[in-house]
């Protein structure tokens, strides 16, 4: 039996200074929205996976499953519900903003640790570990907290090593988008009632000790990018914005 893993997650969505009026009125809001949100079938979600990928969520073994912030909003929202039964966990920054995203990945159903890579980092990964070595699978955001656009970052690479799991890139689409082109990531927000492609491909193993990290960094930006011509013809969207990958 999966024993639970103690997180130092704690809700702390956006709030005003102490006194204020609007501390009566926002946190019961924020909460209900992410309830609405979290619980409603607004998508319709379609879910495409690679042949090793499938294999690998029917042994029922746990993965890291990594995006980039430019469809994080449909990854996030998606997994919970084309994968209902397998425990997900996520990190989230201790930022006020992260607080809202920690509300309302919690109401999605996953098991939330608070951590970035400026502040936290660190025990928020032993923390994913110990949510890997427990049988959950971790969504992970593997590019940012700043451009450029789908830099892999090292952290994906060292936990799957440390925990001995997998790596399986992400990639979701929706039909009709609200994109934000001047931000960094070049975000998108699929229109409520939209279909949602999520692709799954193949997994990518890491060694136990690896050391050089950036070989792997490299392969899962390209499996990004590959994928992501296939979200758009499924979602039946335009062609997504594409990035470069860094070869260093």
């Amino acid at each position: 039996m999966r024993q639970p893993v103690v997180t130092n997650f704690r809700i702390r969505p956006i709030t005003y200074p102490d006194g204020h009026w609007m501390n009566r009125f926002w946190r019961p809001l924020t909460s209900a929205l992410m309830s609405v949100v979290g619980r409603f079938p607004i998508y319709r979600y379609v879910l495409r996976a690679h042949p090793e990928a499938a294999a690998l969520l029917a042994s029922g073994r746990p993965a890291i499953f990594a995006c980039t912030h430019q469809d994080v909003f449909d990854t996030f929202n998606g997994l919970p519900r084309l994968l209902q039964g397998r425990p997900l966990a996520a990190m989230v920054s201790y930022s006020r903003d992260g607080g809202l995203a920690a509300l309302g990945l919690s109401m999605l159903g996953y098991e939330v640790v608070r951590g970035s890579s400026s502040r936290g980092g660190g025990e928020g990964l032993l923390l994913l570990r110990a949510n890997l070595m427990s049988g959950t699978s971790v969504v992970m955001v593997c590019d940012g907290p700043k451009a450029p656009l789908g830099d892999v970052k090292a952290g994906v690479v060292r936990l799957a090593g440390s925990a001995d799991v997998p790596i399986i890139p992400v990639r979701a689409w929706g039909k009709n988008q609200m994109r934000f082109r001047r931000s960094w990531s070049r975000a998108a927000v699929t229109i409520p009632g939209c279909t949602v492609a999520v692709c799954l491909g193949a997994p990518i193993s890491v060694a136990p000790e690896i050391r050089e990290t950036r070989p792997v960094q490299i392969a899962i930006a390209r499996s990004i990018v590959e994928l992501a011509c296939w979200a758009s013809r499924w979602a039946d969207s335009a062609p997504l914005p594409p990035f470069e990958v860094a070869e260093r």
